[in-house]
């Protein structure tokens, strides 16, 4: 028997100005201005938080935010560097107002470093056990 009327939320795919909220709320904003931003209720964006589709989405955007960061801290590394260098060189600055800051990014730039090796490492495991095993494993990337 086929269902009549309207499609449950489940069903449905996830419609644009969802992933437009979903978008901003991995951005960090709260569902209050993620509601308000694309014209809906934070009722509303919960409800569809609840969808099969909306965790993925979330974790896709989260993860797309964490690697554009990262790229930010890449690209500002040789800066930062200097910047490092000149401050423990100059005797009239204080170097450890600006040290820790910099310190924190090349910490956030080593753990993006080590996150991307770890990665590849499970890559080429998964490889050979597909190869011993001869069809891919039931394993869910995380």
């Amino acid at each position: 028997m086929t269902r009549r009327g309207k499609p449950r939320r489940e069903e449905q795919d996830l419609p644009p100005y969802i992933q437009q909220a979903l978008v901003l709320r991995a951005g960090g904003a709260n569902w209050q201005q993620c509601a308000e931003a694309v014209g809906t209720t934070a009722a509303n964006l919960r409800e569809w938080r609840k969808h099969p589709h909306a965790d993925g989405f979330l974790k896709e955007a989260v993860r797309s935010n964490l690697e554009c960061a990262t790229t930010l801290f890449a690209d500002a590394a040789p800066r930062l560097a200097e910047r490092l260098i000149a401050l423990g060189l100059d005797e009239r600055v204080k170097g450890y107002t600006a040290v820790s800051a910099i310190s924190e990014a090349f910490k956030i730039l080593q753990q993006g470093v080590v996150d991307r090796e770890h990665r590849d490492q499970l890559n080429a495991i998964r490889s050979t056990l597909e190869q011993i095993e001869g069809s891919p494993p039931d394993v869910i990337d995380v």
